[in-house]
C-alpha cells in the first residue's frame, strides 16, 4: 500500500499537469489573461497567470484514484488507519481548500478587495480547527507545552492564514515558489511515511508531482521553446493551504508516531518564507507603512540587488532551506532542547540577513558610483 500511496498520485499528477498546463496557456493567450514579464524576465513575452487553476482538480483526481486503488488492494488497512475523526478532518480540509481555490481564481481574474480576501481566508482557515485538527501541543518550545482550545484554535487559524500567504510572495523568481513547495512537501511526505499516514502521503506526492512540470517549465522550459507560467494567487493559496494542513496534521503526531518536537521539522520546511514575511512586516511597521503594501524588500529581491541572477537566487535560497531542514532534523532526532534549536535558527537567519545586507549595500554603492562616473 505504501507504493500505491506514493507512486500512483505522484505519476498521475505529473502526467495530468503536463497535459493541462499547455491548455491553460492557450486559454490565457486567447483571453489575454497575462501579466507583464517580471523584472528578471526582460525581453520575454507576457506570462500567463492562471497556472494555479490546474492544482485543485489535479489534487482531487490523483488522491481520489490513489484512495480507490488502496481500497481495491486491501480496504481493511486504509480503514484501520484512517478513523472517523480523521475522515472528518479531511472533509473539512477539502471544503477549506475549495474556498481558497475559488478565492484565488476570483482574485486572478477580477481582483478581490483586501478586506474580503482576509474574511474569506479566515473562514477557510477556521474550518481546520473546527474539524478537530488544531495545534494543541508545543512540546516545550519556549517553555510552552499543552495549548488549551481557546488559545490553540485562534493560533491555528492565524498559522493557516500566515502560511497560505507566504507562497504567493515567492512567485516572483522562476521556479522559486514551485521549488520551495516541492521541497517542503517532499520532507513532509517522508514524515508521513514514518508516521504511517497514507492519506497525507498521497497529498504530498500529488503536490510534488503537479509542481514538478511548473518547476521544469519555468527553469529550463525556455531552452526548448516552452513559455513561462505564473502560479498566480490561485496556485499560491492552494499550495499554502495544503502545506498548512499537512504541517499541522504531522505536528500533532509528535510524541506518538513521530519524535517529540517534530513540529520544528514541519515548520522548518517553511522557515525561509515565514521568517522573511515576518521581517518584511516588521520593517514596514517601523517605517509606518501598511504591512500589506507591495515592495521589493523580500529576500529574493535583496539577493538580486546584491548582484545575483535569478538562477543564483533560486540555488541560494534552496541551499539555505536545505541547511535549516537538516539542522532541525538533527536537532529533533538528537533530542535537543527545542527552545535552543529555535534560537539557533533565528540567530543563523539574522547572520544571513547581515551578509545579504552587506553585499546588497556594496553592490548598490558600486552601481551608484558607476553612474556618477558616467555622468
Amino acid at each position: 500500500m505504501l507504493y500505491i500511496s506514493l507512486f500512483v498520485p505522484l505519476l498521475l499528477s505529473v502526467g495530468l499537469a503536463m497535459y493541462i498546463i499547455p491548455r491553460i496557456l492557450v486559454v490565457s493567450t486567447k483571453k489575454n489573461l497575462n501579466l507583464p514579464p517580471r523584472h528578471t524576465d526582460k525581453g520575454r513575452r507576457p506570462v500567463p497567470r492562471l497556472g494555479g487553476v490546474s492544482l485543485f482538480p489535479i489534487l482531487v483526481i490523483c488522491v481520489g484514484v490513489a484512495v480507490v486503488s488502496c481500497l481495491m488492494q486491501d480496504w481493511h488497512v486504509l480503514l484501520l488507519e484512517e478513523n472517523d475523526s480523521t475522515f472528518v478532518q479531511y472533509m473539512f480540509a477539502i471544503a477549506g481548500l475549495t474556498t481558497m481555490y475559488l478565492l484565488g481564481v476570483m482574485d486572478d481574474l477580477i481582483g478581490v478587495s483586501l478586506s474580503w480576501k482576509l474574511i474569506i481566508e479566515f473562514l477557510a482557515a477556521l474550518l481546520i480547527p473546527l474539524s478537530g485538527l488544531w495545534l494543541d501541543q508545543m512540546h516545550g518550545l519556549l517553555g510552552i507545552y499543552e495549548l488549551p482550545y481557546m488559545l490553540g484554535m485562534p493560533f491555528t487559524v492565524l498559522t493557516v492564514i500566515f502560511i497560505s500567504n507566504t507562497i504567493p510572495m515567492l512567485d516572483d523568481v522562476d521556479g522559486l515558489a514551485s521549488g520551495m513547495a516541492m521541497m517542503a512537501f517532499s520532507v513532509l511526505g517522508v514524515l508521513a511515511i514514518i508516521a504511517n499516514q497514507p492519506f497525507l502521503l498521497m497529498i504530498c506526492a500529488a503536490m510534488v508531482g503537479m509542481l514538478l512540470p511548473f518547476f521544469f517549465r519555468n527553469m529550463m522550459g525556455w531552452r526548448i521553446g516552452w513559455r513561462n507560467i505564473y502560479l498566480g494567487g490561485t496556485g499560491g493559496l492552494t499550495i499554502g493551504y495544503m502545506l498548512s494542513f499537512v504541517v499541522i496534521a504531522l505536528s500533532r503526531q509528535g510524541g506518538y508516531t513521530l519524535p517529540d518536537g517534530v513540529i520544528m521539522i514541519c515548520f522548518g520546511t517553511l522557515l525561509i518564507p515565514m521568517f522573511d514575511v515576518l521581517r518584511v512586516a516588521v520593517m514596514r511597521t517601523v517605517n509606518h507603512v501598511s504591512v500589506f503594501t507591495r515592495d521589493n524588500n523580500h529576500i529574493h529581491h535583496r539577493l538580486m540587488m546584491g548582484g545575483m541572477g535569478p538562477v543564483g537566487v533560486l540555488v541560494t535560497i534552496i541551499a539555505v532551506t536545505v541547511f535549516f531542514i537538516l539542522l532541525n532534523v538533527v536537532g529533533v532526532w538528537m533530542d535537543w532542547n527545542l527552545s535552543i534549536l529555535l534560537v539557533s535558527n533565528v540567530a543563523l537567519w539574522l547572520v544571513l540577513q547581515v551578509v545579504i545586507s552587506y553585499y546588497k549595500n556594496k553592490n548598490v554603492s558600486e552601481e551608484k558610483q558607476e553612474k556618477e562616473w558616467i555622468i
